[in-house]
């Protein structure tokens, strides 16, 4: 029998896990109202069974781009460590004053006023108001056992004549937020010196795992899942794979993009791009 070296989980639920299409239906949780401020939030329980998959129990998570933290909550969830780094303080603070709120018994959340001493304790999850870039070039080399990462989708401003998307929209101030960055090749230079960062900080044959969503830019379908890939990759990545993501109980009504003109995609997925490192 081979011995399973990167995680703790059976045979069985390692082969469901490689399904390329990943559905699943993770309401609010207890901690929704407070993160909903920020718009492109993510679930808590699936954000877990990423962690689940390229962790093991006790081993250390990096979220270099935090927002409130879905992805640490979902570590925290099953008993990783794990530190976020989120440029806009904003969130940080959203986050600091849910971590005050709730902690964590039975795999759930539970607020702080409800613990009685058995078997609860804090959220341990540590968020970092900086720059990605900056706070990972500051990091001692092979310190995490995986980095799993909910980046801005590019350029924030919107095709001419359609709605914003509001996760889309949640640049800061800060020249230093890739949000920011005045062109989707501009971005994707970021996201490959990102990639830099992520590989040195990583340790041997662990993986890179980042939530992105695709685009329609200018009038054309924009990749952006396959593209992020192959900008990251050549910072010394095999990329491994490809999940697409839907969330059904985040589903909203479908809009009317260009009805009786042409097709325009109403944009329910996001991929899953999952990279190892070499």
């Amino acid at each position: 029998m081979v011995r399973n070296t990167l995680n703790d989980l059976s045979g069985r639920e390692w082969l469901f896990f490689t399904n390329t299409v990943w559905e699943t239906n993770a309401p609010p949780d207890r901690t929704h109202a407070f993160r909903k401020c920020h718009g492109a939030i993510k679930p808590p329980a699936a954000m877990a069974e990423l962690v689940r998959f390229f962790t093991r129990r006790g081993e250390r998570v990096l979220d270099p781009f935090a927002g409130v933290g879905g992805i640490l909550l979902g570590a925290e969830l099953e008993d990783r460590r794990s530190v976020g780094v989120e440029i806009d303080a904003r969130w940080v603070d959203v986050f600091n004053r849910l971590r005050r709120q709730f902690g964590v018994r039975d795999g759930m959340f539970v607020a702080r006023d409800e613990f009685d001493g058995a078997g609860c304790r804090p959220i341990g999850a540590e968020m970092v108001c900086a720059s990605c870039l900056e706070y990972m070039a500051a990091q001692e080399a092979e310190s995490f056992d995986a980095v799993i990462t909910d980046p801005p989708y590019g350029v924030q401003h919107k095709p001419k004549g359609f709605a914003a998307e509001t996760n889309f929209a949640m640049s800061s101030g800060d020249a230093r937020d890739f949000a920011n960055a005045a062109t989707f090749d501009d971005y994707l230079v970021l996201m490959r010196e990102f990639g830099e960062q992520a590989r040195r900080l990583l340790r041997p044959g662990r993986y890179l795992v980042i939530l992105i969503g695709d685009r329609y830019h200018q009038g054309e379908y924009l990749p952006l899942g396959v593209k992020v890939a192959e900008a990251v990759r050549p910072a010394g990545f095999e990329w491994k794979g490809l999940k697409v993501w839907w969330n059904k109980a985040t589903l909203r009504p479908f809009r009317p993009y260009a009805v009786g003109s042409c097709f325009v995609p109403n944009i329910t997925h996001q991929n899953v791009v999952i990279l190892r490192r070499k």
